[in-house]
């Protein structure tokens, strides 16, 4: 039985012109735990968590091994990336304001994002779950969210939809790239107090980066 989620040995990461951006970078994050990485701007957070999510893109080569539940991510064939990313790996990206679409409501591309995963849902189960998520990050009027578009709603309520598409899939791994940016002390306090609650009752485990 594996009970590691997330293992990172000797990971090396270089910009295509061989600049390194960050080096020998090795933890591991067991099933159901929580492991917050800690740095200053600029110190390569994001980027550990773009390199376990598979967002390297062109402009970065990768070298070491990032080993999930034992399987080797840098090396996954793409079919099987698909059947992982958005499911048993989730993101929450840094900045919501630039995570979402602006031209498709909210619900559609939380609704687009899900059925993925979850093509036999039906629309009326998946808004019904969608708003119950909504609700418990403290947001009443889901109804006018989920029909909203993007850059009609605050920053703190698009990033609160934002954590709430991350893990309404219930993934074995969230990766929390500075989730509670734009919001208030108060909601801070709720949203880390449900992260936590999530932790414990899904045994789910988190990566958290913060300053």
């Amino acid at each position: 039985m594996i009970f590691v989620s997330l293992e990172i040995k000797d990971l090396n990461i270089t910009l295509s012109s061989g600049d390194p951006v960050v080096e020998n970078i090795s933890f591991q994050l067991e099933k159901g735990e929580m492991l917050s990485i800690v740095g200053s701007s600029g110190a390569g957070k994001t980027t550990i968590c773009k390199a376990v999510m598979g967002l390297r893109g062109n402009a970065y080569r990768a070298k070491g091994s990032i080993l999930f539940h034992g399987r080797e991510l840098l090396t996954l064939p793409d079919r099987e990336r698909r059947t992982i990313y958005g499911k048993e790996i989730c993101l929450i990206m840094q900045n919501p304001m630039t995570a979402f679409n602006p031209s498709i409501r909210v619900g559609r591309q939380l609704e687009k994002t899900y059925r993925l995963h979850h093509s036999k849902t039906s629309r009326k189960e998946m808004y019904e779950l969608f708003s119950n998520l909504l609700q418990r990050f403290g947001l009443e009027d889901t109804t006018r969210i989920l029909n909203s578009y993007p850059f009609t709603l605050s920053g703190g309520m698009l990033q609160r939809v934002m954590i709430a598409a991350a893990i309404v899939a219930r993934p074995r791994l969230l990766l929390a790239d500075e989730p509670t940016t734009a919001l208030d002390v108060t909601i801070q306090a709720q949203i880390l107090a449900l992260l936590k609650r999530l932790n414990q009752e899904m045994g789910m485990s988190i990566l958290f980066i913060s300053h």
